[in-house]
C-alpha cells in the first residue's frame, strides 16, 4: 500500500480536534496521571537509587502508557464502541503485546547484557554496581555496543511501528503480530524512519524546554524538589501534562499511518 506522511498528519490532527473530549480522558489517566505520581514521589530522576518500589513504579507506569498508546491508537482508526470498552479491547491484548515486544527486543538486551559483561570483566570490573555512567563510557569497547545496539532498536521500532495499532485491531498472537507489523512496514522503512526520529526529537527538545523552564521557575520560587513536595509536584504536573500530548499525537498517528498500510479505510 502507498503511504502518505502529509495525510497522516493531517488525518492526526483533525482526528485529535474531533475527538479531543475522547481522547483527553484517556491521555490524563493513562499518560498524564501515573507519569505525575511516579515523578512526583521520585523527582530529578531518583528512580534508578530507589529500590524496588520505584521499579514496580516504573513497570507501571510502561503498562499504563501502553494500554494507553493502544486506546489512543484504536479510537484514530475509527473505533465505534465506548472508550471503557476499548480500554477493556486493549487491556485484553496486553498479554499478546508484551510478548512481541520481549520476542523481538529481548535478545537485543540480552546480548548487549553479555557484551558489557565482558567487557567489564576484560577491564578487570568486578562490581558494575560501583561504576557512573563517565567511567561506563571510557571502557574501551562499551561506546561502540551501545552505538550498535541503538542502531538494532532504531531498526526493530520501524519495523514494529505500527505494532500497537495492530494489537488493537487484529487478534493475532505475539508471533503473527511480528509478522503483520513486518509485513505492513515492507518498503516504507526511510519514511517511518523519518516520522520516528522526528516525532523523537520534538518530544525531546520540547520535553526539555518545558522541564528547563518549569524546573527552573520552581526551584526558584520553591526551592530543590523533594519526593511528595510541592516543588516536585508542579515539575512532574508540567512534565505530565506535555508528555500525554506528545503521547497523544504519537498514539494517533501511529493509528492513522495503519489505517494506510493495512488498506482499512476508517476515519
Amino acid at each position: 500500500m502507498e503511504l502518505s506522511i502529509g495525510k497522516a498528519w493531517e488525518e492526526t490532527g483533525a482526528f485529535l480536534a474531533r475527538e479531543a473530549r475522547l481522547v483527553a480522558p484517556v491521555a490524563l489517566a493513562l499518560f498524564a496521571l501515573p507519569s505525575i505520581v511516579l515523578n512526583w514521589a521520585y523527582p530529578a530522576g531518583e528512580t534508578g537509587a530507589a529500590g524496588g518500589g520505584a521499579m514496580l513504579a516504573l513497570l507501571a507506569l510502561f503498562i499504563a502508557i501502553v494500554i494507553g498508546q493502544m486506546t489512543v491508537a484504536l479510537l484514530a482508526i475509527g473505533w465505534r464502541g465506548s472508550i471503557g470498552q476499548a480500554i477493556g479491547k486493549v487491556t485484553r491484548r496486553l498479554p499478546a503485546f508484551l510478548g512481541a515486544a520481549l520476542i523481538t527486543f529481548g535478545p537485543v538486551m540480552l546480548l548487549l547484557l553479555i557484551v558489557l559483561a565482558m567487557l567489564l570483566a576484560g577491564a578487570g570490573i568486578k562490581d558494575p554496581a560501583t561504576l557512573t555512567p563517565e567511567a561506563l563510557a571510557k571502557i574501551p569497547g562499551v561506546g561502540w555496543a551501545m552505538f550498535a545496539m541503538l542502531l538494532v532498536l532504531l531498526f526493530l521500532s520501524v519495523r514494529l511501528f505500527p505494532l500497537s495499532a495492530v494489537v488493537a485491531n487484529e487478534t493475532a498472537g505475539p508471533i503473527g503480530l511480528i509478522k503483520r507489523s513486518w509485513a505492513l512496514t515492507k518498503g516504507h522503512f526511510g519514511r517511518l524512519l523519518a516520522v520516528l526520529l522526528l516525532l523523537l526529537v520534538a518530544a525531546l527538545v520540547l520535553s526539555s524546554a518545558v522541564a528547563i523552564v518549569v524546573g527552573s521557575i520552581v526551584t526558584l520560587v520553591l526551592g530543590e524538589p523533594r519526593p511528595f513536595n510541592l516543588a516536585a509536584l508542579l515539575i512532574a504536573l508540567g512534565g505530565g501534562i506535555v508528555g500525554a500530548l506528545i503521547s497523544s499525537v504519537y498514539s494517533a498517528m501511529i493509528g492513522r499511518i495503519y489505517v494506510q498500510l493495512s488498506g482499512d479505510g476508517a476515519i
